[in-house]
């Protein structure tokens, strides 16, 4: 099979930082990669190229005539979209007046320009640009995709709606509608964070889509269960070169542990060899006599130099909370509690408890209230009926999903001493260090810093006072999987009590205990991690028939038992013996074969 896109030695470095070198792939048809890497190593840097919108230092890509490519950026909407019918009208640009108007923008984002008249040049020069694409072509655009916003909840969506009146999730909606539509014109779709904003229902629903468009997909996520449901190739940024691996995100975590293993025998291997090359320099020298091999054997220790420890070579966080006295058994519940915003309304005469060291995942549809429960805990809001009761030993500590707690304005060390006099600077240069945050950029101003380094910093802040209530509003957001393994692995230890809002599925099974599930303005408590929840769920929907219950989009909903195991090929996913399948509207097309080929049956 030929491929539709060829990179050859590609190498690219910003500020004297050098990103990767010789990188060399191919993209194949029906590919479905996953671009892994940390956060900072030049992923969103990789798209640009494929896209044509930056140039490598050296190598360089080679394309099927004719290539179609898309790409979802990680903010979809640009400043100069002021309407929604901006936005499409923009996609329906050509890549070569999509240049041009983000160099203007790059000039504009400069304040010295606005000291002379050369501003409103280019204000001028982007006006025109701007209406070489028609406002027909815009609505057009918007057109071709309203089938797929109503699928996500926007149909009251219209082509002159504001962009400020949107949130953060409806605007990456947005995005993902104009970039799903029409799949038959494009040949190689870029995903670059796609499920950030969107609620678990929504996750979902895009896993399905993405499993059913008929091109090649390139997507850059940290989201493992998405990763593990539809990848079939991962290409991983292992410091400045590429890894490629011809498998399933699984394969690859299995195959990384079998090259990490390789790596580091060859590390031990050559610092063996170091040693011995070392002593038999030193013997020839304290001779005083001149050996023609010196020479030689220098340049083999400098080659054995250059063997990196792989231990040593990709960081991996390692921290833990701090926890103070018990708060008593139950460390908050609340009676009867309904909480109002004018006409919205947020919860009616709920009832919850929450027990001493349960780790509980605050779950449920965009907007549904869930920061709003988290500040009605810290008191930051007041509830408008009902009874809340908070322990009196109760101490909290809360994380924020804008980490508005941190001082944009501060620099990283006056920023974690801002609470604490008494530290030292070289005492949090350290701290510091250990979440790599290392040599001058201790000096840099918070507000410099990439959203998931601002996560970083501010889990720093939190666990450096001691809490017995941990209230988590998104953590992992732009975070990269060492990253979010090493608080994951930090909340497992910590003995105090945890509420954390996520839509993170694969963080909420390994965290949690207990999910607190928002919806209709109330909230329902099962137990068991995220994976026990949604199963409870779906047997609530068979056993209700075709009410809707729906967060999971599912209405009457069968239990089947799978008698022969089978793969369904188009979403990439096995089916073992005795598995349980619940079968409804949304997925029985996929199964309707094998229940008449008999491989499943109603249970």
């Amino acid at each position: 099979m030929d491929s539709i896109l060829h990179t050859y030695n590609l190498s690219k470095s910003i500020a004297g930082k050098q990103l990767f070198e010789d990188a060399t792939f191919d993209v194949y048809p029906e590919d479905c990669i996953g671009l892994l890497g940390p956060n900072g190593c030049g992923k969103t840097t990789l798209f640009n190229i494929l896209l044509g919108r930056d140039l490598p230092n050296t190598g360089g890509t080679q394309r099927k005539e004719g290539l179609q490519i898309r790409c979802l950026e990680q903010i979809p909407v640009h400043t100069t979209d002021t309407l929604v019918r901006d936005y499409f009208a923009r996609l329906a640009q050509t890549e070569d007046v999509q240049h041009q108007m983000r160099q203007y923008e790059k000039q504009l984002e400069d304040p010295a320009i606005y000291e002379s008249s050369r501003h409103e040049e280019i204000l001028e020069a982007l006006r025109k640009l701007q209406m070489r694409t028609s406002k027909s072509s815009g609505n057009a655009q918007f057109e071709a995709s309203r089938n797929l916003l109503k699928e996500l909840k926007l149909q009251d969506i219209q082509p002159d709606t504001p962009i400020k009146n949107l949130s953060g999730g409806e605007q990456q909606k947005i995005g993902i509608a104009s970039i799903l539509s029409q799949p038959q014109s494009c040949d190689l779709l870029l995903l670059d964070e796609p499920t950030n904003h969107l609620d678990i229902e929504t996750i979902e629903w895009l896993e399905q889509k993405i499993a059913e468009i008929p091109c090649a997909v390139i997507m850059i996520s940290h989201d493992q269960y998405l990763l593990n449901d539809l990848v079939d190739r991962v290409i991983e940024f292992r410091g400045t070169h590429l890894e490629v691996y011809d498998a399933t995100y699984e394969e690859y975590e299995e195959q990384k542990k079998i090259r990490e293993h390789i790596k580091q025998q060859e590390y031990q291997k050559a610092a063996v060899e170091m040693k011995r090359q070392r002593a038999a320099i030193e013997q020839i020298t304290r001779r005083n006599r001149y050996n023609i091999q010196i020479n030689s054997r220098m340049k083999q220790l400098e080659k054995l130099k250059k063997i990196e420890n792989p231990i040593l070579k990709h960081y991996l966080l390692k921290f833990h909370f701090k926890t103070v006295l018990k708060s008593g058994k139950n460390i908050a519940d609340g009676t009867g509690i309904s909480k109002y915003f004018g006409d919205k309304t947020i919860l009616t005469n709920t009832n919850f408890e929450i027990i001493a060291g349960q780790k509980i995942g605050l779950i449920g549809p965009n907007g549904c209230g869930k920061t709003t429960f988290l500040k009605i805990l810290t008191g930051e809001e007041s509830v408008t009926n009902g009874t809340l009761h908070i322990s009196q030993g109760a101490k909290w500590g809360y994380f924020d999903q804008g980490h508005l707690s941190l001082i944009l304005e501060n620099t990283l060390l006056e920023e974690i001493c801002r609470d604490h006099k008494d530290l030292s600077e070289e005492d949090a240069k350290a701290l510091l260090g250990q979440f790599n945050f290392k040599g001058t950029m201790v000096t840099n101003k918070v507000g410099q810093l990439s959203g998931g380094e601002r996560a970083r910093l501010a889990f720093l802040r939190l666990i450096m006072k001691p809490y017995n209530l941990l209230l988590l509003d998104e953590p992992t957001n732009h975070m990269d999987i060492e990253s979010k393994a090493a608080i994951e692995t930090a909340l497992n230890s910590y003995t105090g009590t945890v509420i954390v809002v996520s839509h993170d599925r694969k963080f909420l099974d390994t965290v949690t205990d207990t999910i607190f599930f928002m919806d209709e303005a109330t909230i329902n408590m099962y137990s068991g991690n995220y994976t026990m929840f949604r199963l409870q769920r779906q047997k609530e929907l068979t056993r209700l028939g075709g009410k809707d219950l729906a967060y999971l989009s599912m209405s009457g909903l069968t239990k089947y038992i799978v008698k022969k195991g089978f793969t369904i090929w188009s979403i990439k996913k096995k089916h073992a013996v005795g598995e349980e399948i619940y079968i409804g509207d949304h997925n029985r097309a996929l199964y309707e074969w094998a229940i008449k080929g008999g491989l499943l049956k109603e249970d």
